[in-house]
């Protein structure tokens, strides 16, 4: 017969909760990571998003601009003689917008131009397509991108010269070398950060016209989803692949005047670097605290595994000994007292238990009224924000209750507080959530998103306990205030701050009434 192979207790437990703790650094390891991803994934989504954003806006209010000023200088134009001196002082004063501005007659041909330069003066037929397109236009325009003679990549903003009598005359134009230092450069300039990311803009036809990488100016990038996303007049997030397989984080957005796509981005490998400086920091964490448990649990398995040997000793040396039974270590116990370990260890378990469960509703109960106590509140308040499910928040203060306690004694007054508290599970819904805020403030969660279904509840309260007689002999008062989310705010500070003034304002009316909660512009409805 083959002997099978045993294992000592200690060795046992040792490996087991090796094992466990593994296990469990494991799962929280990969949970942790999964988290981190997500977490920092959203974030770079949505910080690259209203980015892209800020910049379209930014450069919207930078072309408009120059529209203006070129619109401007068209209007003068055609009222006022203009002389080149006069356009000089006109470039003078714009000239962070522009590179060159120009007057042009109705034949393309320059009459005025500031600053001078080489190969464009005065008498120069315009031959580019952005200075024919204007001709023909007759109407304000922002040409596409387009390259001129010295290799420039250019932007024309143009505007028509129409005299008195409604004949055009010309046009006026102002040029932009994207290349070069001007108010929409410096607009959208490199954004180039430690981690990698940055922002490029491409032209109406998917075409870069700003990129960290000059030389990728003037290719054709309409492939890249995020381009095709704000060339159709979209802006969002999403995270993509590029041309050279590269995945970013993205956040994109549509220029309106232009029709330009912004698109900011960060490379999904920033996550890899934070996860591994996680992981790192997570094992040195955890490391120190796997030694001390296996020493522990070493200690503690010597402990049971030396009194257990014991008995498995006696145990092996009563097998086959006859008459002659061996004396019963009195270092351990007998079966008999293992058994009975076992039995009072699940009974003592049970009796934590039931322990334990009366002790969590202590906890989430106000010991004096039976309501929900503030962190029950809290945290259900969380929760319902968390998920977005509509409700509205009743607070209600019973009026003057100082003068109960000082008139009456505290304990007469704690038995008004518990009638309050007991009229308040009556006059409302079984899923209400009634709970006691502190002192003799209560509230109401109720979940619906009607807030005048709170308000009729909070009335229909206020009426049965100002109609009921206490124990001092009197009827007491109270006064509520209502608010919604997500009507009224979408935080749970918010929504409590907002039913804290409908509620003050119900002091400040005269008490005994409820007040919905409305904008300062607005007056706040109550009932008395």
């Amino acid at each position: 017969m083959i002997k099978r192979r045993t294992y000592t207790l200690r060795f046992i437990l040792e490996w087991l909760v090796v094992i466990s703790v593994l296990v469990t650094m494991l799962i929280g390891l990969v949970s942790s990571i999964h988290v981190n991803e997500a977490s920092l994934s959203a974030s770079y989504l949505e910080n690259n998003f209203r980015y892209a954003q800020k910049l379209a806006g930014n450069t919207t209010e930078v072309v408009s601009g120059m529209q203006n000023t070129v619109n401007a200088l068209a209007m003068h134009t055609a009222e006022h003689p203009f002389s080149n001196k006069d356009l000089d002082d006109w470039f003078s004063v714009n000239k962070q917008y522009f590179q060159s501005l120009f007057i042009a007659d109705a034949h393309g041909i320059i009459r005025q131009v500031s600053p001078s330069v080489k190969g464009i003066l005065p008498g120069t037929q315009l031959t580019s397509p952005a200075s024919q397109q204007a001709l023909r236009l007759k109407q304000p325009f922002i040409s596409e991108p387009y390259y001129g003679k010295a290799g420039h990549l250019i932007i024309l903003v143009s505007s028509p010269i129409v005299d008195q009598q409604g004949t055009y005359q010309g046009f006026v134009g102002g040029t932009i070398y994207l290349e070069e230092e001007n108010a929409l450069n410096r607009t959208l300039e490199e954004h180039i950060y430690g981690d990698g990311s940055y922002v490029f803009v491409v032209d109406k036809t998917g075409r870069l016209i700003f990129h960290p990488e000059k030389k990728r100016l003037g290719d054709i990038v309409t492939m890249n989803p995020a381009v095709k996303q704000a060339l159709e007049g979209k802006s969002g997030y999403a995270e993509i692949v590029n041309s050279k397989g590269v995945s970013f984080l993205a956040g994109y957005s549509h220029e309106k005047i232009t029709g330009w796509g912004i698109i900011s981005q960060t490379p999904r490998s920033v996550l890899d670097k934070s996860n591994r400086q996680l992981v790192g920091n997570l094992l040195l964490t955890a490391l120190p605290f796997l030694l001390v448990t296996v020493a522990i649990v070493w200690l503690i398995s010597k402990n049971i595994s030396s009194s257990l040997s014991k008995l498995a000793l006696y145990s092996d040396r009563s097998v086959g000994s006859g008459g002659d039974e061996p004396e019963i270590p009195t270092t351990t116990s007998s079966i008999y007292e293992v058994q009975k370990l076992y039995q009072s260890t699940r009974m003592a378990i049970r009796k934590v238990n039931r322990r334990l469960t009366q002790l969590q509703a202590e906890v989430r109960t106000d010991g004096l009224t039976g309501l929900a106590n503030r962190k029950t509140f809290d945290a259900a308040l969380q929760e319902r924000i968390r998920r977005q499910a509509p409700f509205s928040l009743v607070l209600l203060d019973i009026d003057h209750f100082k003068k109960v306690n000082d008139s009456f004694g505290h304990v007469t007054g704690d038995e008004v507080l518990k009638q309050v508290a007991k009229t308040m599970l009556e006059q409302t819904r079984e899923d209400d959530l009634c709970f006691r805020y502190g002192g003799e403030e209560f509230g109401i969660l109720i979940d619906d998103e009607h807030v005048q279904l709170a308000w009729h509840i909070a009335e229909r309260l206020r009426t049965a306990i100002s109609s009921q007689k206490q124990q001092t002999g009197t009827s007491i008062t109270i006064s509520s205030g209502v608010a919604n989310f997500p009507l009224h705010g979408a935080r749970p500070v918010e929504i409590v701050s907002m039913a804290d003034q409908a509620l003050y304002q119900s002091k400040a009316d005269g008490r005994n009434r409820t007040t919905l909660f409305q904008p300062k512009q607005a007056r706040s409805r109550h009932v008395r």
